[in-house]
């Protein structure tokens, strides 16, 4: 499973581990009534939606070459990725706002091929990979649990939802204490049942072990959005993370992340490693060649 395949996990468990929405499905155009919110409780329709939800994400094995726009260090940068079964390749073509220099350009081409000629690397960012996915998964199914939730009206074709910490949850470590402390709103997909949405914001100081271990500050924030890029599949469009306070022996915690993700394109089938190289490295139609949507979810 691929970092961004976890996006939108991800995003919310880096709130949560670091120092701690998925955007609209269109209307068919079948249909231009107005929706309408579920009759059933805020709870159970969000429990249905973040099983779902959940299941959806295991179950896609979709591969894509898209553009990832981040501000890092203080400066902007443009990225083309490419994902492939062995894992993922990015390749940094503009620096904020301008394309790379000769020897900017010259030093993409080391570390891309010190990278490829480095199988351990390889096998180690797929392993923390699938090991960040799965403590997302976890992390998100303790939502229904964690929350209690209320609705808050229609926006688009999506159903808001407020959310507020539910006093009767117990958490069982330090990532899930901070539910306690956390409030904002959620946009679910009533017709693909996917969550579309997440604004979270601290209410109060997350103190872990009394203080002893480190605090997050009050009024931390995060955002995560995610759409459908074709075939049903959906992935992470934005992801902004803004997390301060202290950890062990006094180190700041300063989370500032800010990533856009755009311009999806299928990566083509039996995309290798050394192939996505080239494509993230040649020109910008080159890194558009099309991929296909068949059998991209299982059982889809």
């Amino acid at each position: 499973m691929l970092i961004h395949r976890n996006a939108f996990l991800l995003g919310v468990s880096s709130a949560v581990l670091l120092a701690v929405s998925l955007l609209s499905f269109s209307a068919s155009a079948e249909s231009n009534a107005k929706p309408v919110l579920p009759s059933e409780p805020a709870d159970q329709f969000v429990r249905e939606v973040l099983r779902h939800e959940i299941e959806a994400q295991s179950q896609d094995h979709s591969l894509w070459c898209f553009h990832e726009l981040k501000t890092e260090d203080g400066a902007q940068k443009l990225l083309r990725v490419c994902q492939t079964k062995e894992g993922q390749i990015e390749r940094l073509v503009a620096l904020n706002g301008h394309p790379l220099s000769d020897k900017q350009a010259a030093d993409e081409d080391r570390r891309i091929r010190n990278l490829l000629h480095d199988p351990a690397e390889i096998k180690s960012r797929r392993k923390k990979d699938r090991e960040d996915g799965e403590q997302a998964r976890k992390l998100l199914q303790l939502f229904p649990e964690a929350f209690h939730y209320q609705y808050d009206g229609i926006s688009g074709s999506l159903v808001r939802l407020k959310f507020v910490p539910n006093p009767q949850f117990h958490p069982s470590g330090h990532s899930e204490q901070v539910f306690h402390h956390m409030e904002g709103t959620l946009l679910l997909d009533p017709s693909q049942k996917r969550l579309a949405a997440i604004d979270g914001r601290l209410t109060s100081e997350v103190k872990f072990l009394g203080g002893w271990l480190g605090h997050l500050d009050k009024g931390g924030t995060f955002s995560v959005k995610q759409q459908d890029v074709g075939c049903h599949c959906w992935e992470v469009t934005l992801m902004n993370i803004r997390m301060n306070g202290k950890a062990l022996f006094f180190k700041t915690i300063n989370v500032h992340t800010f990533e856009q993700y755009s311009d999806f394109r299928p990566a083509p089938s039996g995309l290798r490693l050394a192939k996505a190289a080239e494509l993230v490295k040649g020109s910008e139609e080159s890194a558009r060649v099309p991929g296909a949507c068949s059998a991209t979810i299982a059982g889809s």
